[in-house]
């Protein structure tokens, strides 16, 4: 029994010390954690945007109807690319048509008036000129038997009523160019005619014209080359002048547009460089500058108040589409030879900026005054110095202050 009893003791003696070896283990090992050494550098300032920019075309056109009328042709659907001139739609509209026609028939008309009024004008014109041709030889020949008859009736050598004969074969000459004459008048008449058909002609043709455009203008066509980013047109639908029919822009001139808190936007400036962030293109950076911003401070759905810029990308390595969403920084400044640490290593708890430290073998917590910073790195400007190490594995759990370490990377 009792040797039994001293087994028993021996062997719990045994699992303790087991037990107090395993505890003494995992009290004394260390966590493997990443450090960056704190270090000097040069650290760049940005203004991030509140929210995603969009990539917008800088020629961007909303195409609306001119003339009212029913679409009955749709030529170009969201995403097509088009050139210029291209027919994206068809309208009609049958009354204006018809007005068309009747103005094409009155052009017509007022054409065939005109020129039946110039034939009668040259046929007058070649009478007239027969006529006193041979109304002025008539009377030449007239007053020359009559100035004869004088003499020889002065003389007594011609009758009294041979006088009287010459007297009106004379008068009646004297008329025939009288009548002759008159026909100036009805040459200038048909002239006065053939002016107002003139008016009648041109008003046709302008009325005519001016018909013919607004029927052109129910052909909707692109006025430059781009995709159709829009459509807001059916067929059957009817639309009134100035109704929206398609949105058209140019890829090839492109921007993004972006939001940035109006706390900040007094730093932005037109040049200043950026960086763009893609979404279709993770891990991507492409550069760009500042081109312009925007007078007017509006409401922002992400803060209460944002000024918009537009960012022009600078040689992209890759396509960025209409629409992509991307986000943006704008390099405000920049500070050299300040203490660095990195941006996701600096935390933040009850207003109080802290970071985690090895120091022999053990977590330490550091207060620390910040300056700068960016998604990267932050300005240290007290509570770390240059080369000590700061940890960066903080998904670690249970990682506190006084836990022991390991280094398991360092750079």
């Amino acid at each position: 029994m009792k040797k039994r009893t001293k087994a028993i003791l021996g062997g719990t003696a045994a699992l303790l010390a087991v037990a107090a070896a395993l505890a003494y283990s995992r009290w004394s090992g260390s966590i493997e954690v990443d450090v960056i050494e704190a270090r000097k550098g040069r650290i760049e300032e940005y203004v991030t945007s509140v929210s995603a920019g969009t990539v917008k075309s800088r020629q961007e056109s909303t195409l609306s109807a001119e003339v009212g009328g029913r679409a009955s042709k749709i030529l170009a659907a969201e995403g097509s690319s088009v050139r210029k001139g291209d027919p994206l739609a068809l309208l009609s509209d049958p009354e204006l048509e018809r007005q068309a026609e009747s103005a094409g028939s009155d052009v017509l008309s007022a054409r065939e008036g005109l020129r039946e009024a110039e034939a009668r004008r040259d046929q007058a014109e070649r009478r007239y000129r027969a006529e006193t041709a041979r109304a002025a030889n008539n009377l030449r020949k007239a007053m020359e038997d009559h100035q004869r008859a004088s003499q020889l009736f002065r003389g007594g050598f011609l009758s009294k009523s041979d006088m009287e004969t010459a007297d009106t074969q004379r008068a009646n000459s004297e008329e025939e160019a009288r009548l002759a004459a008159a026909g100036e008048d009805t040459i200038r008449a048909i002239g006065r005619e053939i002016e107002s058909l003139k008016a009648r002609v041109d008003s046709a043709k302008a009325k005519a014209a001016s018909l013919a455009d607004r029927l052109e203008k129910l052909r909707i066509t692109a006025p430059y080359a781009g995709i159709v980013i829009r459509k807001t047109v059916e067929v059957g639908e009817s639309k009134t002048p100035g109704a929206p029919l398609f949105v058209l822009a140019d890829p090839s001139d492109i921007y993004i547009e972006a939001p940035i808190d109006e706390s900040e936007s007094a730093r932005i400036r037109v040049g200043q460089k950026a960086r763009l962030f893609p979404d279709a293109y993770l891990g991507e950076t492409f550069a760009g500058a500042v081109s312009e911003i925007k007078p007017v401070v509006e409401v922002s759905k992400e803060v209460s108040r944002a000024n918009t810029i537009r960012v022009l990308p600078e040689s992209p390595p890759k396509p960025l589409r209409l629409g992509m969403s991307v986000d943006v920084e704008v390099r405000t400044g920049g500070k050299d030879n300040v203490v660095l640490a990195p941006s996701a290593a600096v935390m933040e708890r009850e207003g109080r900026k802290f970071a985690f430290v090895v120091l022999n073998g053990k977590i330490v917590r550091r207060d620390v005054t910040t300056g700068i910073s960016n998604w990267e790195w932050t300005e240290i400007l007290g509570g770390i110095s240059p080369g000590e190490a700061i940890v960066t594995s903080l998904e670690i759990k249970d990682l506190a202050p006084g836990s022991r370490v390991g280094i398991r990377s360092r750079k």
